[in-house]
This record gives structure tokens, C-alpha cells and sequence, in this order.
């Protein structure tokens, strides 16, 4: 069956549903999807406490760290090396040139081509704002020791393909 149907039928007992869900082999604690998610609610409310005040969000802070690391990029190749789509990418590049963290220019090699630049206050706003980010990264992780962050990481690059 893959709809919820309404059925009659006997509710089982407490030791049958532990026998199923043994059987199974199902527990909510141990799900990998559930741990996950945890772990992200975690991180969330580490970023939003340590980034009170600055009204940015974490994918804002993602694009502004790759415009820093890469330089000027075409919206598409920001969306590509940020894992961020379109309909999510396109309102928050307007409002980082809102606030004045970027500009639209054109490219020098195709001039069909708007390339997102970082202004001089966006330079100074993300050198402002990585240290707080990569302060939450540490604060997330402090339960792991330094060779468990490691392989942690590698694991999630790994999940994340």
C-alpha cells in the first residue's frame, strides 16, 4: 500500500509493535535523516545567536564568502559552487546589492555577461561577518575532537555528493 488507507483492523499490542519495529529495524533516535536534522536546528540556532543584529542569513554569508574566494562570477556559477537555486538565488543577490554588499557589472569577455561583485563595503562586511560564521562552525563541532571534526567533514563531503 503507498496511500494511508482508513482500514478496520486489531491495534497491536506494545510487545507486537516492538517486535516490528526490532524488525524493521527502525529507531527515530538512530536515524541518520533525524540526527541530521538535529544537528542542522543546532547549527541554525548558533548562527541566528551569534548573528543577532546583523539580519544575514547563512546562504547570504555562502555567497559573499565566494565572491571573497573567487571574485567576480556570473549568477549561475554562484548558484553551482553554493549548491543554491535559482528561484532562491536570484531575491537574495538583490538583496545583498540593497544593502549595498554587491554590485551587477559587466563582463569584460562577453559584454551579454553580468558578473556579482563584491562593493568595498561588502569586502569589509564579509571579512566583518567569516569570523563570526567560522566561530559557529567551531562551536558546532566542539563536541568532536580535532581528528573526529576530520573525518566528519569528510563524511558529510561525502553524503553531500
Amino acid at each position: 500500500m503507498s496511500e494511508v488507507e482508513d482500514r478496520e483492523g486489531v491495534v497491536p499490542t506494545r510487545p507486537e509493535i516492538e517486535r516490528r519495529l526490532q524488525e524493521i529495524g527502525y529507531a527515530l533516535e538512530e536515524h541518520n535523516a533525524h540526527l541530521i536534522r538535529l544537528a542542522h536546528q543546532r547549527g541554525t540556532a548558533l548562527f541566528q545567536k551569534a548573528f543577532e543584529g546583523y539580519g544575514i542569513t547563512p546562504t547570504q554569508v555562502a555567497v559573499l564568502a565566494t565572491l571573497l574566494r573567487h571574485g567576480d562570477l556570473p549568477q549561475n556559477r554562484i548558484g553551482k559552487l553554493t549548491a543554491i537555486d535559482t528561484a532562491t538565488l536570484s531575491p537574495l543577490l538583490k538583496r545583498l546589492e540593497t544593502l549595498g554588499l554587491t554590485k551587477r557589472v559587466v563582463s569584460e569577455q562577453d559584454q551579454r555577461v553580468n558578473l556579482i561583485q563584491l562593493t568595498p563595503k561588502g569586502y569589509d562586511y564579509t571579512f566583518e561577518v567569516l569570523p563570526i560564521s567560522q566561530g559557529v562552525s567551531e562551536e558546532l563541532l566542539a563536541p568532536l575532537n580535532q581528528r573526529d571534526r576530520k573525518r566528519f567533514i569528510e563524511l558529510l563531503k561525502k553524503i553531500a555528493r
